[in-house]
């Protein structure tokens, strides 16, 4: 569960901000502050995720939160939202480890893309052991090339290659109206059925293809794969 606190001094855009935010089961808003110095007073004894920053507000502005945010060594990632879109403002606060910058209003999608963003990227950089530079330009990118990286790695982990995993997935979506035995994917592939047939079990637990038996010459049953319906790419 990532804990967030919401800096907001108005109160609706506070309330909407939590809504928003609890719409998703991975966090839980801690607290809500109207201005820095609350919030900064917070984060020194309790340990926080994410904090979802105005940049314009009483007693502390933003911009001197950020500052002594990291001049106290309180780690947290920051999404900016506010509604200043000068360039001058975004170069001054992109120092202070700000993940997003969001401008007032911002719609329910940008929102959701900016904390889809963040889970994605701890998801990548809390992954035990290094990782490839795949997975570190997903880190720092959009949630489409996180996914990406993050099936890499779920399929590196049980032994198989994401190279041999898209090229199966090809050639399937090549004939998406056909299904096809086991011993002919594997032929086509150049890889043992053992091989072949664990890259289609992860596939159909994706719900990217599905598996049928049919009954061959002789009477004999074959499973075979095809692509599932509509998931051609």
């Amino acid at each position: 569960m990532y804990r967030v606190i919401i800096v907001e001094d108005e109160p609706e855009i506070a309330r909407v901000t939590k809504s928003c935010v609890e719409k998703y089961p991975e966090f839980q808003v801690k607290a809500i502050f109207s201005n820095g110095q609350e919030s900064l007073n917070y984060i020194w004894l309790n340990p926080v995720d994410l904090i979802i920053l105005d940049l314009f507000m009483p007693q502390m502005n933003g911009k001197e939160f950020l500052y002594r945010l990291r001049k106290e060594n309180l780690f947290a990632d920051v999404i900016v939202v506010t509604a200043d879109s000068e360039s001058e403002s975004i170069r001054e606060v992109l120092p202070f480890g700000v993940v997003d910058y969001l401008l007032k209003p911002f719609s329910a999608d940008r929102f959701s893309e900016a904390l889809e963003r963040f889970i994605q990227r701890r998801r990548i950089v809390n992954t035990i052991g290094g990782l490839d530079q795949q997975a570190i330009d997903a880190a720092f990118s959009n949630p489409a090339e996180a996914d990406a990286a993050e099936r890499r790695r779920q399929l590196a982990d049980k032994g198989l290659r994401a190279e041999d995993y898209e090229r199966l997935r090809s050639i399937l979506a090549g004939r998406p109206e056909e299904s096809f035995p086991l011993d002919q994917l594997a032929e086509w592939m150049g890889l043992s059925k053992v091989t072949v047939r664990r890259h289609l079990n992860e596939m159909i637990k994706a719900r990217e293809a599905v598996s049928g038996v049919e009954t061959a010459l002789g009477g004999q049953p074959v499973m075979r794969y095809r692509l599932r319906r509509g998931e051609t790419p």
